[in-house]
């Protein structure tokens, strides 16, 4: 049985087919386990639940999903930002490091407070703790 140039050529056509399916297959694959991932991470990190508000952004009760990191304060590039005149542009950064939430004051001129405590260095918060910027008071929760 003699192999004609026409058979030989839609064997490779359903071959680039079928290695292009497999390779579009992996992509989306990885894509997928990608975005739970991501899921995953937003899910466990954490929210904040506004408090105390002097305007109308954000409301009380509110709750603000926090990331891995979170750069807060009165400009609107920030991940949370509100605006209150008495938080810098870029206030403050609250981080997830070894399931642990840690604040850092970005040299503002009001500070930070956790728990009514001014802080003066990177500091650790748990799980029910207030953290006020400005004139706006959260509670950090699961």
């Amino acid at each position: 049985m003699e192999i004609t140039f026409a058979v030989l050529l839609w064997a490779v056509r359903i071959a680039f087919l079928v290695i292009l399916y497999l390779f579009l297959i992996r992509a989306f694959g990885v894509l997928h386990r990608s975005m739970a991932a991501e899921r995953a991470a937003t899910r466990a990190a954490g929210t904040l639940v506004v408090e105390r508000s002097p305007a109308r952004a954000p409301r009380v009760g509110e709750r603000l999903t926090l990331r891995p990191t979170n750069a807060i304060g009165r400009d609107a590039g920030n991940d949370i930002s509100f605006p209150d005149e008495a938080a810098s542009a870029r206030h403050a950064t609250l981080e997830l490091r070894d399931d642990e939430w840690w604040i850092e004051d970005l040299g503002s001129t009001n500070g930070t407070l956790v728990n009514g405590v001014r802080i003066e260095k990177r500091e650790r918060v748990r799980f029910g703790d207030e953290i006020a910027i400005g004139r706006v008071a959260m509670r950090l929760e699961r």
